[in-house]
C-alpha cells in the first residue's frame, strides 16, 4: 500500500502561478489607481485661465481615460463607457448629449461592415477570394509574397485585420513547409521571414483603404460630421485611402522581397498545386457565397456612389446602405434547407451575429462622445490656441510629418482606436487654430494611428505572426522600423498632395463648413 505525498515541483509550480496572477493584479491596480488620482486632483484643481469649468472637467475626464486606455488597468470597452457616468457627475455634460454619440452613424455604419463580414466569413467566401488572388501570383518567391499581400490588404479593407490574419496564416504556413521540404529548410528562413510580416503589416495597410476598414477611419468621419457638420462619406475616403494603402502596399513588397529582404526569384515547387488543391476543396461556389457576395458587391457600389445618388435619393448615407445590406442579409435564404426546428436558414442568423466585436463599438462610442465633450466645451479652441501660438510658424508639411511620426510612435504601444480618440478632436481644432481645414492634420493622424509594424504588442496581426515561430522581436522591429520610416513619408507627401487636390483642401485657408463652427 502506497501513500499519496505532496508534489514539492507541483506545489512550486502552483506558489508561481498564484505569485504570478498576484503581480499581475498589482500591476493592473497601480495604473487603476494613478488614473483616478489624477482625475481626483484635476477635479479639485480650478481651472485654468481662458478655460471653463465644463471643460476642465472633461480635462479630468479625458486623463482618467487615456490614462486606463494606455495602460489597459480595464478592458479597454468598458474604459470607453466612463463618459455616461463622469460627464454628467462632474457637470461636464449632460448624460443625453454624453450618450448620444454611442448611436451615432457611424456606429451603425461599422455594425453593419462587421455583419457583412460575418456572413462572409460564415459561408468561407473570404476564403474563396483570398485563394483565388493568391492562386493568380505565380509561384516564384516574390510572386508569392505579392499575391498574399494583395489577398490579406483586399480582405482587410472589408473584414477585420485580426480575422484575415488568422485565416491567411495557415494557408502561408503551408506554402512555408513546402520550401523547407524542398531545400532542407536552407533558404526558408528569408521566404519565412517576408512571408509572415508581409501577412501582417498588408493586414494593418489594407485597413486604411475603407472606412469600415479599421476603427481609426471610422473615428475620424464620425468626429467630422459631429463636430463640423462634415461628411466625410466612404467614397470620399477612398480617393485618399486606396492610394495610401497602395502606395504602402508596393513599397512593403519591395521592402520585403527586393530591398531589406533579398528573395531568390526561382519558384517554388509544389505551392501552386497547394493553393490550386486548397480552392478545389471548397468545392463550387455555393448559392449563399454567391448570395453574400452579391449583397457585399452591391453594398460596396453603394457606397462608392453614395454622393452622386444623394441626388436621386437625399436620404440615402452610408449607415442605412450598411444597416439595409445586413437586413437583407437576415432575410434572403441561404438555399440549405431548414435548421433542426424546421425554419428556413437565412444567409446570415443572429447566432452568428451575436459574435460581433460589441466592444468595439463601444469603443467608438466612448471615443466620439469625449469628442463631443471636447468640442462642446471649448476645450478643443482653448488648447489649439496654447498649440497654435507654438506651431502658427512652422511650415504646415513640417507639421503635418511631425504628427504623423508622433501618432506612428504612440500607436506603436498604444490602442490605434484609442490614440484616434484621444488625439483627432484636438488636431482638428489646432487646424483650425492656425488658420488651417481641420482635415489637413486630422487625416493624416487617422491614417498613422493604424501603420504599426514594430512590435507584436502593436496589432493582433504581428501578434499572430510572431507567435507562428517565424519572426523575432528583433526582426519585426528592424524592418517594421523601415516600414514606419514609409509611412512617414507616404502620409506626409501623398496624403498632403490627395488633400490639397482631390479635396479641395487649401493650405492656410478654412473650409465654409468650418468656419462657421466658431
Amino acid at each position: 500500500m502506497t501513500t499519496k505525498g505532496k508534489d514539492p515541483h507541483r506545489d512550486q509550480s502552483l506558489s508561481w502561478q498564484v505569485g504570478k496572477e498576484a503581480s499581475g493584479a498589482t500591476l493592473r491596480t497601480l495604473p487603476m489607481l494613478t488614473g483616478l488620482a489624477v482625475f481626483a486632483l484635476l477635479v479639485m484643481l480650478p481651472p485654468p485661465e481662458g478655460l471653463s469649468v465644463a471643460g476642465w472637467r472633461v480635462v479630468a475626464v479625458a486623463a482618467l481615460m487615456v490614462i486606463w486606455w494606455i495602460t489597459e488597468a480595464i478592458p479597454i470597452a468598458a474604459t470607453a463607457l466612463l463618459p455616461l457616468v463622469l460627464f454628467p457627475l462632474t457637470g461636464a455634460s449632460t448624460v443625453k448629449a454624453a450618450a448620444a454619440p454611442y448611436a451615432s452613424a457611424t456606429i451603425f455604419l461599422f455594425m453593419g461592415g462587421f455583419m457583412l463580414a460575418a456572413a462572409m466569413e460564415r459561408w468561407n467566401l473570404h476564403q474563396r477570394i483570398a485563394l483565388s488572388i493568391v492562386s493568380r501570383t505565380g509561384s516564384r518567391r516574390p510572386q508569392i509574397v505579392g499575391g498574399f499581400m494583395l489577398a490579406t490588404a483586399f480582405l482587410s479593407m472589408w473584414v477585420s485585420n485580426t480575422a484575415t490574419t488568422v485565416m491567411m496564416l495557415p494557408i502561408a504556413v503551408s506554402v512555408i513547409g513546402l520550401i523547407q521540404e524542398e531545400t532542407g529548410g536552407k533558404e526558408a528562413g528569408a521566404f519565412a521571414l517576408a512571408l509572415m510580416l508581409g501577412v501582417a503589416y498588408s493586414a494593418s495597410i489594407g485597413g486604411v483603404a475603407t472606412l469600415i476598414g479599421t476603427p481609426p477611419n471610422a473615428l475620424l468621419a464620425g468626429a467630422m460630421r459631429q463636430t463640423y457638420g462634415y461628411d466625410l462619406g466612404f467614397g470620399r475616403w477612398m480617393l485618399i485611402g486606396v492610394p495610401v494603402a497602395a502606395t504602402m502596399l508596393a513599397i512593403s513588397w519591395l521592402l520585403l522581397t527586393r530591398l531589406a529582404i533579398r528573395l531568390p526569384r526561382e519558384e517554388i515547387g509544389g505551392a501552386s498545386e497547394l493553393i490550386c488543391d486548397k480552392l478545389r476543396t471548397l468545392g463550387k461556389m455555393s448559392r449563399a457565397e454567391a448570395m453574400v457576395g452579391i449583397v457585399f458587391a452591391s453594398a460596396a457600389v453603394l457606397w462608392v456612389l453614395r454622393s452622386w445618388l444623394q441626388t436621386y435619393v437625399p436620404g440615402l448615407n452610408d449607415a442605412s446602405i450598411a444597416i439595409g445590406a445586413a437586413l437583407l442579409l437576415f432575410i434572403l435564404p441561404a438555399g440549405g434547407g431548414s435548421d433542426r426546428t424546421g425554419a428556413r436558414v437565412a444567409l446570415l442568423d443572429w447566432t452568428t451575429a451575436s459574435k460581433l466585436p460589441w466592444g468595439v463599438l463601444m469603443l467608438f462610442g466612448g471615443g466620439l462622445s469625449l469628442a463631443g465633450a471636447v468640442a462642446a466645451s471649448g476645450l478643443d479652441t482653448w488648447i489649439g490656441g496654447l498649440i497654435g501660438g507654438i506651431a502658427g510658424g512652422v511650415p504646415i508639411l513640417l507639421l503635418i510629418v511631425i504628427v504623423a511620426l508622433v501618432i506612428l510612435l504612440l500607436t506603436e504601444v498604444t490602442s490605434n482606436t484609442a490614440t484616434a480618440a484621444t488625439f483627432l478632436p484636438l488636431l482638428a481644432a489646432l487646424s483650425l487654430n492656425i488658420g488651417e481645414n481641420p482635415l489637413m492634420l486630422a487625416v493624416p493622424a487617422a491614417l498613422s494611428a493604424s501603420m504599426a509594424f514594430m512590435l507584436p504588442v502593436a496589432t493582433p496581426p504581428n501578434a499572430l505572426v510572431f507567435s507562428s515561430g517565424h519572426v523575432t522581436i528583433p526582426q519585426m522591429a528592424r524592418y517594421g522600423s523601415l516600414h514606419n520610416i514609409a509611412a512617414m513619408v507616404v502620409i506626409s507627401t501623398l496624403g498632403y498632395l490627395i488633400l490639397t487636390t482631390v479635396f479641395g483642401v487649401v493650405a492656410g485657408s478654412l473650409p465654409e463648413w468650418a468656419s462657421g463652427t466658431r
